[in-house]
């Protein structure tokens, strides 16, 4: 007996001691547990995710529950899945055109569905692969009727059913998941942990004892403690210097901006001047001024984004407009519209910063630069985004030739880019002859990382009429930021650059 009653009393004290050491937050969840889940105990606790982590990281050291984890993967839509959803998928779009004319040739199908080259493919790939439609002599032939033609295909239901568990897609489902797999960013995985817990044996005899538990404890000293000496007579909680508890992080700059910042600090330092300018800008100054004619394709309603409220016309010098129109008329060989050039549009390229700066009387000999957020309507993958950064720049002088712009590259991957071997190739632009593509050496392997050239004189007289006389020249480069930064990092996906994900953001870019 007496052996039983020493374990007893053994138990007791210990079970005080572990008492001695609960903090608040782990008081407040105890008498919760009933509940079962997590999610109903902070519903009714009203403590964040964070803080129920905490706590019950807390109990698990203390052996008061016994915590797992449950993984589960999810099948979702992704960005380009969500963009489809709303305004349809390639093969739809298709699929609705041919119901309208039946027959019709492939370049006109193109152009009227809208739809990119890729997609094009991959929408007469589906309709031929169900039988919906054929070829015949270079034209598209509707085979299915109205009806059939007007039901939702199976790659819109499967779209539509999203969110679904993956260990529970039936056969049919996963054979449209592979299929939907293998084009771009239309569907991906998403693993979710949920975590559990058990009430062990000593948590029980824990729950019971805490409403029995009315000592004050002193949770932390204060000068006012123990200036008044309150603490007397009290008990001080007892912390567990033990056990692990979870991490807790700094906050410090998203790493791509600090990219950015010391990218900016750089050509700051180098002499250069910051150009900045509006996200929405006219066709005359990305396209017009660019000497870029107005039946080029890159000003098709496809490869830019169209602003559609009805803004009011940015004044722009009438002497600059009419030796615009005249330099395109003359070289161009059309009529120059200046309804079509006074459209609105997303900025597009950097380079109409350049424009607008050479049309506002800048210094000669003068240095400029600019990290212009750019808008294109592309599909979204590993290397393209609908919203990109570019690094632009441009350097006015008398008298400069191509081996003042090729130093100056040279010059750029060494300071910013930090290259050990570089190389330039021939190459072609709208708005600069001659032209160069600036390419490096990484990991064994040539990659391109930018493009530049002498501003044409068909650009640049336009808009600096002294330029004719004074043989100014102008100097212009263009970086893809975006890629330098995952050379850096060593990014395969450049999305990451953008990512939320916390725990990938507190490990990237640690120097």
């Amino acid at each position: 007996m007496s052996a039983k009653r020493d374990k007893e009393e053994e138990e007791s004290r210990e079970l005080e001691e572990l008492l001695l050491t609960l903090s608040p937050l782990e008081k407040t969840i105890l008498p919760l547990l009933h509940l079962g889940t997590l999610k109903k105990i902070s519903a009714e606790a009203n403590l964040d995710i964070v803080s129920m982590n905490r706590a019950f990281q807390f109990l698990s050291n203390k052996k008061i529950v016994k915590l797992s984890k449950e993984k589960k993967k999810f099948v979702k839509i992704d960005i380009n899945g969500i963009l489809y959803k709303k305004k349809g998928l390639p093969e739809r779009r298709l699929l609705d055109l041919l119901v309208e004319v039946k027959k019709i040739s492939l370049g006109d199908a193109k152009k009227q569905s809208g739809l990119s080259d890729n997609e094009f493919s991959i929408a007469l790939g589906v309709l031929k692969e169900k039988n919906f439609a054929s070829i015949i002599s270079g034209k598209i032939q509707l085979k299915a009727t109205k009806e059939e033609a007007t039901k939702k295909l199976s790659e819109e239901k499967f779209l539509e059913s999203l969110p679904l568990e993956f260990e529970k897609l039936n056969d049919e489902q996963k054979n449209m998941f592979r299929k939907l797999s293998t084009r771009k960013t239309l569907v991906r995985i998403d693993e979710s942990t949920k975590l559990r817990f058990q009430i062990t044996d000593l948590g029980k005899k824990v729950i019971v004892e805490i409403p029995k538990f009315k000592k004050e404890l002193i949770e932390q000293l204060s000068p006012e403690i123990l200036r008044k000496g309150t603490w007397k007579g009290k008990q001080f909680r007892k912390y567990d210097l033990a056990s692990n508890i979870p991490g807790t992080f700094g906050g410090r700059k998203q790493f791509y901006y600090d990219f950015l910042e010391d990218v900016k600090q750089k050509l700051i330092s180098l002499g250069f001047k910051e150009m900045k300018g509006p996200m929405i800008v006219s066709e005359f100054w990305n396209f017009d001024a660019l000497f870029q004619p107005q039946f080029h394709a890159a000003r098709e309603w496809t490869d830019t984004y169209s602003v559609a409220n009805k803004l009011k016309s940015l004044i722009v010098n009438k002497k600059i407009i009419n030796e615009v129109r005249k330099m395109h008329e003359r070289k161009w060989h059309y009529i120059w519209s200046r309804e079509k050039a006074m459209k609105f549009i997303l900025r597009p390229q950097g380079t109409v910063l350049s424009a607008l700066t050479l049309a506002s009387n800048p210094s000669v000999p003068g240095k400029y630069f600019a990290l212009a957020r750019c808008y294109r309507p592309d599909v979204v993958d590993a290397t393209h985004l609908t919203e990109f950064n570019q690094l632009e720049g441009i350097v006015i002088g008398k008298n400069m030739n191509f081996k003042h712009l090729l130093g100056l590259l040279k010059m750029f991957a060494k300071e910013i880019i930090g290259a050990e071997e570089i190389r330039f190739i021939p190459d072609y632009y709208p708005f600069t002859e001659p032209s160069v593509e600036l390419n490096i050496k990484k990991d064994g392997r040539w990659l391109e990382i930018g493009g530049a050239g002498i501003f044409r004189d068909e650009v640049v007289w336009p808009l600096m009429p002294e330029a004719k006389e004074q043989g100014i020249k102008v100097l212009a480069w263009g970086l893809g930021i975006d890629r330098l930064a995952m050379l850096k990092f060593g990014i395969r996906d450049m999305r990451e650059l953008f990512s939320r994900k916390l725990e990938f953001l507190r490990t990237i870019g640690i120097k």
